[in-house]
């Protein structure tokens, strides 16, 4: 049996690459035959995989096209029994008995919403193409061989009332080894993020900024984009702030942060948000937005605030250092062994076997 993975761009880290990783140590372990089709030289430590890529060269750029071009590879792929579109992105399909599978991070609502790019000039060009692209993907989508994993419930609602198309949940995984050895609490707080526009860190700065509590912002800069908005971010902090942005620092500084914090402050909506889930296990008092996946995944209201609302995000975090919801830590870490990685490797052979069978 033959599996073929597209992820245009590998090298970008987060949620999107670790659920990638894991569909792929899964496969290994079934001993599926497996071929990774992506654009430019992705950046993998794997054994025991065919690697085809367009760019014989790791190229963090372009972001938007790379994803364009992922609907060119499914040609690569045409002798593969299974096509796994891992990063989300758009299939249309190019033979009729081939099974694909996506794995929906996202409800492709940007896009939906969108008909056109609003550029004009050099980048109306650049971006007309993926926007013609979705209309195609859209109009394929309820196609019988076309089927949908959504990393939500919140996606999967999402996917059924705008496309009429059901989907199976498979929650992203999350390595909860990691958070074992529980270590003391500091009055400190993170937010472990991309530094990107979408994520509204912003926001989370003008909040950080009004209490008087030391607070890490970490987050990655894999490409020109994430760099600009980090340097943008830091114009924003003060000389002598509490406020720390800490880029590309090492995985075993991440998860000291999230140990030694009391709380963790999202402020982006999200479709998932496995650093949230890695907060709970750690041990912290996760605020996050009263909107989208987070009311998954925060099942307890105290700890959302309206979106946005400056007072609001605000007084919860206030709240939270003070001690005031430190009952409800044991209940959300019950919460969230239906999200490690082990039992996202179960469901997707399970998912995987069902669909051959």
């Amino acid at each position: 049996m033959k599996i073929g993975i597209i992820h245009g761009f590998v090298g970008g880290g987060g949620g999107t690459e670790k659920t990638l990783d894991a569909i792929i140590e899964a496969l290994i372990e079934k001993k599926y035959l497996i071929n990774l089709y992506t654009f430019s030289k992705p950046l993998l430590s794997f054994q025991g995989i065919s690697i085809h890529n367009v760019l014989p060269f790791h190229f963090p750029y372009f972001g938007l096209y790379q994803r364009y071009m992922e609907s060119k590879l499914i040609k690569k792929a045409n002798d593969n029994d299974v096509i796994i579109q891992a990063s989300g992105g758009f299939v249309v399909p190019n033979n009729a008995r081939q099974k694909i599978i996506i794995y929906c991070h996202h409800d492709f609502q940007n896009e939906l919403k969108k008909s056109t790019t609003k550029y004009t000039g050099f980048w109306s060009w650049y971006y007309r193409p993926y926007y013609e692209l979705s209309k195609k993907f859209f109009d394929k989508i309820k196609d019988e061989n076309i089927n949908l994993i959504a990393n939500s419930k919140f996606v999967q609602k999402s996917l059924l009332d705008n496309f009429n198309k059901n989907s199976s949940v498979i929650y992203p995984p999350v390595n909860l080894d990691e958070f074992n050895k529980p270590e003391n609490k500091e009055n400190k707080i993170i937010t472990v993020s991309r530094f990107s526009e979408e994520k509204n860190l912003g926001f989370a700065l003008k909040v950080l900024s009004s209490i008087d509590v030391n607070y890490n912002l970490i987050g990655n800069t894999k490409t020109k984009a994430n760099v600009l908005y980090y340097k943008h971010l830091l114009k924003k902090i003060h000389v002598n702030s509490k406020i720390k942005l800490l880029r590309n620092i090492s995985r075993d500084e991440v998860i000291r942060n999230y140990k030694t914090a009391k709380v963790y402050f999202h402020a982006s909506p999200e479709t998932f948000g496995i650093t949230i889930i890695e907060s709970i296990a750690a041990g912290c008092i996760p605020i996050v937005p009263d909107i989208s996946a987070h009311i998954e995944t925060v099942p307890f209201s105290e700890l959302r605030y309206i979106p946005n609302d400056f007072n609001d995000a605000t007084n919860k975090i206030k709240r939270a250092l003070k001690g005031e919801f430190d009952h409800l830590v044991e209940a959300l870490q019950k919460t969230i062994p239906k999200y490690s990685k082990e039992n996202f490797k179960k469901s997707f052979i399970n998912y995987i076997e069902k669909l051959l069978s």
